[in-house]
């Protein structure tokens, strides 16, 4: 046998191998998903990320044909739960569901997390943008920005912030609002911030910055008063809520981008076919329906791919290490 013909004979072989694996790989794409899927939530029941993971978990289902079941799994401002996914079997039937704190913020707060967001878990789709706005006791004596500003000056060292955990959007907000304010407002931390939100509405705390997710029913209720939402504009789902582009504090823009994610080693069709569930999710007009009242805001196209999420994730970690090195905050 000559050396030019043992060559063609590893070639054939090393084709056949790959065109094996190619078929396995399709014909695990297209018996997936086997079951139904977890979704885990790191946070309490009832906050924003908890009702928008129910959300896009239904019309998931609808597209998998498999059930996608909530799992909380709350405490140290995201990382229990998110730890928990990226240690999971990477096989699609264990998802993650994230935001701009758990993900991009804690790489900078936490300097010992058991787990690199950028490389234990695979970004599959930005899912939803959701407007932050201050929302305070309902007779928090302040409307607007301005007027804010000037009570939390006066009375700071009295106030108390409520957030999601340390660590988590609201959390981030208020750290945002007391840096461009010029104060030390005490930020209490709960285990979601539906539980932050429950204090506010009782009295017990003075505001938090949260999502319209959860705020804008309180809000229109009477239950909570809204201060200002962060952003250049008012929103249609708030409308008589002052925006920050009303104030002197124009600039102070802070909206909460969600992601799904799956552990690194998940096979690339299935990676494939968890966006193909998440963008018909995000897109169904029973999703928008549900989302508009709050002020949640479909993502970007772009940030609806994989590749599109993975670079928003990147972007801002980088970022966010940034700013908060530059405030000197951490946590460990």
């Amino acid at each position: 046998m000559t050396l030019l013909t043992r060559g063609r004979r590893t070639i054939l072989k090393a084709g056949a191998a790959a065109a094996l694996g190619l078929v396995a790989a399709g014909a695990s794409a297209q018996a997936y998903p086997s079951r139904p899927l977890t979704l885990i939530v790191p946070f309490a029941a009832g906050g924003p990320t908890d009702i928008l993971a129910r959300i896009i978990a239904e019309g998931m289902a609808r597209d998998l044909g498999q059930p996608v079941v909530v799992e909380n799994l709350p405490g140290a401002g995201g990382t229990v739960g998110t730890a928990r996914a990226a240690r999971a079997r990477p096989d699609g039937h264990t998802l993650v569901i994230g935001n701009v704190g758990t993900l991009a913020a804690n790489a900078t707060l936490y300097k010992s997390l058991p787990y690199n967001v950028l490389e234990d878990l695979i970004p599959l789709a930005s899912i939803g943008d959701a407007p932050q706005v201050i929302t305070a006791r309902k007779d928090f004596p302040a409307i607007g920005l301005d007027q804010f500003a000037a009570y939390a000056r006066q009375h700071a060292a009295s106030l108390n912030a409520g957030a999601a955990g340390v660590g988590s959007g609201s959390f981030l907000g208020s750290v945002l609002v007391n840096a461009k304010l010029g104060v030390n407002v005490n930020i209490a931390n709960y285990r979601g911030a539906g539980q932050a939100l429950n204090d506010v509405a009782a009295g017990h705390i003075d505001y938090l910055v949260d999502s319209t997710t959860t705020s804008t029913s309180f809000i229109k209720s009477g239950m909570v008063k809204g201060v200002a939402v962060l952003r250049p504009k008012r929103i249609a789902a708030l409308p008589d809520v002052p925006a920050a582009g009303e104030s002197g504090f124009g600039d102070l823009n802070y909206d909460i981008w969600n992601m799904m994610l799956a552990p690194k080693g998940t096979p690339a069709p299935v990676v494939a076919r968890l966006n193909q569930a998440l963008r018909s999710a995000i897109r169904d007009p029973q999703t928008q329906a549900r989302l508009a009242p709050a002020g949640v805001e479909m993502p970007a196209a772009h940030q609806q791919t994989p590749e599109g999420a993975a670079e928003l994730l990147a972007t801002s970690v980088a970022t966010w290490r940034t700013l908060l090195s530059r405030l000197n905050v951490t946590l460990d």
